[in-house]
């Protein structure tokens, strides 16, 4: 990810204008990779910067890390104040009443608004979508680069023989996923990281979430490139395989 990510339009829409007023909070405050070097930062670089690009709605964790330190105060949080949310918990932790603590809060609530709208738009992409006429083809490269992928994370646990210890009554779906019946959306991407962290210390799940979900998209770009060479194939060639 370049020092220099994409500038968001915020003309474009309410997630590129999320972004675009997330970096203009930014300007004069300390930087991207000063916040990614932070020995309490669970969020890498490149997704810190790709929060701000208004490409795709940013996981809760990557925000939070950036508005910890652009809305909010680390020298003003106390300590003392335990909290369980571990996204959002800093925020109790500042002085009720201070300007800290009211723009972070006014911010963690525009992001989750942000959220529900973006959950809703694309189910309703979802409800639109129309299926076209199957078509038998084999398992894209791409996809079985993304297969490889889930398997070595799930190697990582040391229970890739026990999946369903760490998967629970959730194995069924990831061994479809395994099988490159089904490729993970983007919810299941996240969901197999946040299973497998529990057994792999340090890991570090937004990175390897950004990981999968690039992988993934690549993957569905592949399926559609090739059913699509297989729908503009001969008759013959359709009956062959």
């Amino acid at each position: 990810m370049p020092a220099r990510p994409r500038i968001p339009d915020p003309r474009k829409g309410a997630l590129e204008k999320f972004a675009f007023d997330l970096r203009q909070l930014g300007v004069g405050k300390v930087a991207v990779s000063w916040i990614a070097a932070q020995e309490d930062t669970e969020v890498s670089r490149p997704a810190l910067y790709a929060a701000l690009s208004g490409t795709r709605l940013p996981m809760g964790m990557t925000v939070s890390t950036l508005l910890r330190w652009w809305a909010g105060n680390p020298d003003e949080e106390n300590a003392d104040v335990r909290s369980r949310d571990r996204i959002w918990g800093w925020i109790p932790r500042l002085p009720v009443g201070s300007d800290a603590h009211t723009q972070a809060n006014e911010w963690k609530q525009r992001y989750l608004r942000l959220s529900r709208v973006e959950s809703k738009r694309r189910s309703a992409r979802d409800r639109s979508w129309k299926p076209t006429p199957p078509v038998q083809i084999d398992t894209p490269r791409e996809q079985h680069l993304l297969i490889e992928q889930i398997k070595d994370l799930i190697e990582r646990t040391g229970l890739s023989q026990d999946m369903w210890l760490v998967f629970g009554p959730e194995t069924l779906r990831i061994e479809r996923y395994l099988s490159g019946r089904v490729i993970p959306n983007y919810y299941w991407t996240y969901q197999i990281v946040l299973h497998c962290a529990g057994f792999i210390p340090g890991l570090y799940q937004e990175e390897e979430t950004d990981r999968l979900d690039v992988a993934a998209d690549i993957a569905r770009r592949a399926r559609v490139r090739e059913r699509r060479s297989a729908r503009n194939a001969s008759p013959a060639r359709l009956r062959r395989s």
